[in-house]
């Protein structure tokens, strides 16, 4: 069972979450099978509950990021097309990744079997949390710093302020 802070509550609650929510995650889980993902128990478990919904976020200013784009959960949307950057991330950070959302710049969200949530483009993994509610918190209440776990040759980390 997840739980959230009254913040993170109210924010799900007004974007049309509620703890019984409940969706086939059918729509978005097949395409990416075919592709060649892996899913795992956990991934199918947030996207039965959070599928769909466009959470905005509520603090709009981070420590060290700028937080203008809603946490939208759509793994068609994160995962399509994207079996290199999961091998990528899998490579580089260990761990078995199932696309579940978009974030900032249209950055994919994946989510590991163990609950590591990482955000992955233009060349940066930024970690959001290790668990599902640590990364809806972040993406939503900015508030924490984001740290970037790698990022590609030639690319400096960013935030310049949290190479991991």
């Amino acid at each position: 069972m997840m739980r959230f802070g009254s913040d993170l509550l109210a924010a799900l609650t007004a974007s049309g979450w509620s703890a019984a929510r409940s969706v086939d995650p059918g729509q978005w889980v097949e395409p990416l099978l075919r592709e060649g993902h892996r899913l795992h128990p956990l991934a199918e478990e947030v996207i039965t509950s959070f599928g769909g919904l466009s959470i905005p976020p509520v603090n709009e200013h981070g420590p060290n990021f700028s937080n203008h784009e809603p946490f939208s959960v759509d793994p068609l949307a994160a995962g399509a097309g994207q079996l290199t950057l999961v091998a990528e991330v899998e490579r580089v950070l260990g761990g078995q990744y199932f696309p579940i959302a978009e974030w900032l710049s249209y950055s994919s969200v994946f989510l590991d079997a163990g609950g590591r949530v990482i955000a992955a483009g233009m060349g940066w993994f930024w970690e959001l949390g290790t668990s599902f509610e640590q990364a809806l918190e972040l993406a939503v209440l900015a508030n924490r710093p984001l740290i970037c776990r790698y990022s590609d040759p030639g690319v400096d980390p960013w935030p310049p302020d949290s190479a991991g």
